[in-house]
């Protein structure tokens, strides 16, 4: 699952359907590798081991980790109703000030 439009809309679909993975970026990549699990045919990722799972993303068609996370940030830069809670946001954007201040560095 390379295609950023569709990573984009599965993404899309999980923030809207639950409110847990729109502050819990592990939580929504789990659900959104169900769905695209689901779209696949094969069997529920949580049934997978781990290590089967991280070493052989590829052969499972999972998307990115990172690709999903980018895909986070946008929608909800463009739709704030699907942003995590306030508390979660505050989190991401101390995290967002430390980082940039790492990476001058």
């Amino acid at each position: 699952m390379n295609n950023p439009r569709t990573i984009e809309e599965v993404v899309t679909f999980v923030l809207e359907k639950s409110t847990d993975a729109r502050n819990d970026d592990m939580k929504l990549y789990l659900l959104v590798c169900d769905e695209v699990n689901s779209i696949v045919g094969s069997k529920n990722i949580g049934n997978i081991p781990f290590a089967v799972i991280m070493n052989n993303y590829k052969e499972l068609n999972l998307p990115h980790f990172e690709s999903v996370r980018r895909s986070r940030a946008k929608i909800q830069s463009k739709h704030p109703e699907l942003a995590g809670d306030p508390e979660c946001r505050k989190s991401r954007k101390q995290l967002e000030g430390l980082y940039k201040t790492y990476a001058k560095s």
